[in-house]
């Protein structure tokens, strides 16, 4: 009785060891993961910087007026081309985080995902070219996650680590985007995992911080940096009045914009246009305002650092390009093209707190030089109001400007926005996003899902027998892999490592997807 007591102890000393060797192998390939998607994504975003370059150029020479003519055709035939890629691979449509989220809750797979990440990011950096005001961070997000399904694949990863590995290259591609890693790995949590399972968020902070690094080496001068955050000296309630003010502007502008983005999102397939006429419509825009103020292209990002380093003071002009920028976003993101929303986002909080800083200039509430400290704030409170990721936006607007200055009162003035978005009953822009995705009637046509989840060392499901499990309504346990071989799951008693495989309602893995995983894991 002893031996076998003792032969039991030692069995589960060397299995916890040998899982403590798994994760650590998962942990090594993480790293692997932020390394390939920074030597992927940084260059994205270095392309996209030399063709914006080239347009900027190129307008501010002022050529004859018939060299406008070819470059107008071939931008056109190339936003045509994109437009056919979307059409041949609709998973690489838009920035691609609610797509992310959907494989790694397994509604949706990646059956091509070389093929789809060449196509999205050659189809990102062409439509950008072209003018359009979309964003890198989030077709960065989706590359980081082909690669890690890419690596899982070749390495043979285990399917419950699958999505490790997702979501650790989702979030090295935003690090890659914004040399940002710390803010990326609070946005796989807040928005795209929406789970803080411990191996998640350790993966994808070495994968960030790999990213990040590879990016900060390619791109050692970062342009918020220079921005400069001179906090203006208020007393405490003069602070509280100013913080109230730019939460509950930024509610109202957030709502409007929500709003506006999906109404155009949704009609834009209904428009009874060919699909070459509405590129033609769209470049005309980003023609004209590329001949008039080319910076509030390509998300207009140069635009903003423009204003927050030297700040104009006409509110009528600057009230003029915020919407102009505003109405093209909508339009760019609505046509479906490779590019996120994220960066388009940031600049319309950073006019729109441009806006209110001159107006409080105006009135003698603060000076001249306080004009960029409200913009940052006004940047990190929209995201708030329109995404929903409080904690990546805050860390993310103090990291890229390496400002603690606006720390504090970015905390604050989220924390209020946040509650008045939910006064207001906005919805979080990608998972509306999501929602319209897993609503489509490609997704209602499938009726079961798998999710794997790994079981950990003393969690809910270690040690318990599957026969005695009390699992949600239709949900079944299929299969479960241990030591490289399938078992059946009848009469077995769950271990750590084991990867189990569950099978529930298609309509039901929203909801399910957090109760379950929380079975296998431990905080």
């Amino acid at each position: 009785m002893f031996q076998y007591i003792k032969q039991l102890k030692d069995n589960k000393n060397w299995r916890d060891m040998k899982l403590k060797l798994i994760d650590a192998r998962l942990y090594f390939v993480s790293i692997f993961v932020g390394l390939l998607t920074g030597l992927i994504a940084a260059p994205y975003h270095y392309l996209l910087q030399l063709f914006f370059d080239f347009r900027h150029d190129f307008f501010d020479s002022h050529p004859k007026w018939y060299w406008y003519i070819p470059l107008f055709l071939i931008m056109w035939g190339i936003l045509i081309f994109v437009s056919w890629l979307v059409r041949k691979m609709p998973l690489i449509t838009g920035g691609g985080i609610p797509q992310t989220r959907g494989v790694i809750n397994g509604r949706v797979s990646y059956k091509h995902p070389f093929i789809e990440l060449v196509s999205k990011f050659v189809g990102g950096i062409l439509a950008l070219s072209t003018g359009l005001s979309l964003g890198r961070e989030g077709p960065s997000v989706q590359i980081g996650s082909y690669v890690g399904c890419l690596v899982s694949k070749w390495g043979h990863v285990l399917a419950g680590e699958r999505k490790q590995l997702l979501a650790a290259g989702a979030g090295a591609g935003l690090a890659a985007a914004f040399s940002a890693p710390l803010a990326s790995s609070l946005l796989v949590i807040e928005s795209i995992e929406r789970f803080d399972a411990p191996k998640t968020a350790i993966t994808t902070l070495l994968a960030g911080v790999v990213a990040g690094g590879v990016a900060s080496w390619m791109f050692p001068m970062n342009a918020y940096a220079h921005i400069d955050a001179i906090v203006p000296a208020l007393t405490f309630w003069g602070q509280v009045k100013l913080f109230l003010l730019l939460a509950a502007v930024i509610s109202i502008a957030g709502k409007l914009f929500s709003l506006v983005t999906l109404y155009f999102k949704r009609i834009y397939p209904a428009i009874k246009h060919p699909v070459y006429m509405k590129m033609l419509y769209l470049l005309f825009i980003a023609y004209l305002i590329s001949m008039t103020e080319v910076n509030l292209t390509g998300g207009g990002e140069q635009f903003l650092l423009s204003q927050a380093m030297n700040p104009d003071t006409q509110i009528l002009w600057i009230t003029s390009m915020m919407i102009l920028h505003l109405v093209f976003s909508v339009l760019s993101f609505s046509s479906g093209l490779p590019g996120g929303n994220f960066i388009p986002t940031l600049v319309t909080g950073g006019l729109i707190g441009q806006i209110i800083a001159l107006i409080l200039v105006r009135y003698g509430f603060i000076n001249y030089e306080h004009i960029s400290y409200i913009m940052l704030i006004c940047m990190s409170a929209f995201l708030v109001a329109v995404i929903r990721t409080p904690l990546t936006a805050i860390v993310l607007i103090t990291e890229i400007t390496s400002h603690l200055e606006v720390f504090y009162p970015s905390i604050v003035v989220g924390g209020l926005t946040y509650y008045f978005t939910e006064m207001l009953q906005i919805k979080p822009f990608n998972v509306t996003l999501y929602d319209d995705m897993i609503h489509s009637p490609v997704f209602q046509a499938e009726a079961r899902y798998t999710l794997s989840v790994e079981v950990m060392s003393g969690s809910y499901l270690d040690g318990k027998l599957v026969d005695e499990l009390r699992l949600p309504e239709r949900c079944i346990i299929i299969n479960i892999h241990r030591d490289r071989k399938n078992w059946s799951p009848k009469a077995q008693r769950l271990m750590p490592g084991d990867q189990v495989q569950i099978e529930m309602d298609a309509q039901d893995i929203e909801k399910l997807y957090e109760p379950l995983v929380s079975m296998a894991n431990i905080y």
